[in-house]
């Protein structure tokens, strides 16, 4: 396996250059808190519509996008603007790559980029299918990366708090979970838009769709991405794309890193009236919504999508708290809220911060390959049982639904020509 430093072959070259002429710049001649030329980590970013545009290193080499607009002009490799993310990746002297593109492009340029030996930043969510999921996930070992998940939140403080209580045991044996429910039962669909004139000046429409069905061009995909992750080509509606929020930092709580849930079941309106309950082998069950949770009947009914709730129940103890929340929303005991305010999280530095960080120390961030495929499955687990209207088991040593071709076949996806993972 690949074992590169936190530098490129850029920063190598520089290093050996510098000794050659002894003409190393001292930090202090810098200024204050600066970073020499030869230890500053360079990065791209990849797709410039949501939030990985503004996710960066210390110094930002080069943006791509395939719309002119969102790029700021025309291509130009001196100004380091690009239409083709390959043209960046061949970079040597970029370390890293903030991929914040078309969700049907993630797993594609991710992928690349670990080939190429960057380190990645994956806007959320990282893939369509399970099998996507999976190749990020050992792409990322297999070439040595740091990777971190674009789901932010599970960086707060309330939530890595929650998961130091778990780890503590201050709740006892961990029985069930609940998430607030963020549209999970909304599935995306094959949506037939008129085609509409272009300015190919605008927009590398080809590029655009990249390993999805030839479509032709309207405007909806120009309205952003609660627009086009609606249609199946493009994306996974909100089953993920807002889901895989609450879902990671549950969790992130229960500390599931590297297992899966070995059954999945869809509502049913009879033993299984949540969207979806996904059970580990513990015993441990995680049901989207709170319905038949030991916890005050209020609460069963609050909503907050994207950033939780979540309710946490153990043998001991209680928790119902979100992931943006200064404090606890209900506590039993009462006490398990005592020690939030003076808790030191091992995750500190902010979502953003840490990858950036973790680059320079070949340390695991939050949500590193492990954490986001483990987040991902939950998400593409309940809409393959959704779709299918039927329990599922799943095999985590063949990583593979049990005696279910039709579910299996769900768990990937064709690509247009040329492209592949």
């Amino acid at each position: 396996m690949e074992t590169r430093s936190a530098f490129s072959r850029r920063s190598f070259m520089t290093h050996v250059a510098a000794m050659a002429t002894i003409s190393i710049v001292p930090r202090h001649v810098l200024g204050k808190g600066a970073l020499p030329p030869s230890e500053r980590i360079t990065s791209a970013n990849i797709g410039l519509g949501g939030p990985a545009r503004g996710v960066r290193c210390d110094v930002v080499l080069a943006k791509c996008d395939v719309r002119r607009d969102k790029l700021g002009g025309d291509p130009d490799p001196k100004k380091g603007l690009y239409l083709d993310f390959r043209e960046v990746l061949a970079r040597d002297d970029i370390d890293a790559v903030a991929v914040g593109s078309t969700e049907q492009w993630h797993a594609i340029q991710i992928i690349a980029a670990l080939k190429a030996g960057k380190d990645v930043f994956g806007e959320k969510p990282m893939s369509s299918t399970i099998r996507e999921a999976a190749a990020i996930r050992d792409a990322v070992k297999r070439y040595g990366r740091i990777f971190q998940h674009g789901t932010q939140r599970t960086s707060s403080k309330i939530v890595q708090y929650a998961r130091h209580l778990v780890e503590q045991g201050r709740l006892g044996k961990i029985i069930a979970a609940g998430v607030g429910d963020c549209w999970h039962n909304q599935l995306a669909g094959q949506i037939h838009y008129p085609a509409q004139p272009m300015d190919p000046h605008m927009l590398d429409w080809d590029m655009w769709l990249g390993p999805a069905p030839y479509r032709p061009y309207n405007n909806f995909v120009m309205r952003g991405v609660l627009a086009w992750h609606t249609h199946i080509d493009f994306g996974r509606n909100m089953v993920n794309g807002g889901a895989i929020h609450p879902n990671d930092a549950v969790r992130h709580v229960l500390g599931y890193e590297t297992e899966s849930p070995v059954t999945i079941h869809p509502a049913d309106g009879k033993d299984y009236k949540s969207v979806t309950t996904w059970t580990y082998a513990d015993g441990t069950f995680l049901q989207v919504g709170f319905e038949g949770l030991p916890i005050p009947d209020h609460l069963k009914s609050m909503r907050a999508p994207y950033c939780g709730p979540f309710a946490i129940i153990g043998t001991e103890g209680k928790l119902f708290f979100k992931s943006t929340a200064r404090g606890f929303i209900w506590t039993d005991p009462p006490e398990l809220a005592q020690g939030l305010g003076a808790f030191e999280m091992p995750h500190n530095a902010g979502h953003y911060k840490e990858w950036h960080n973790c680059i320079r120390t070949r340390e695991k961030p939050i949500c590193n390959e492990d954490a986001a495929y483990q987040s991902e499955f939950l998400c593409h687990s309940s809409e393959i049982a959704q779709r299918l209207r039927r329990p599922l088991k799943w095999d985590a040593k063949t990583e593979a639904f049990s005696d279910d071709a039709e579910a299996n076949r769900l768990m990937d996806k064709p690509y247009r020509g040329p492209w592949h993972i």
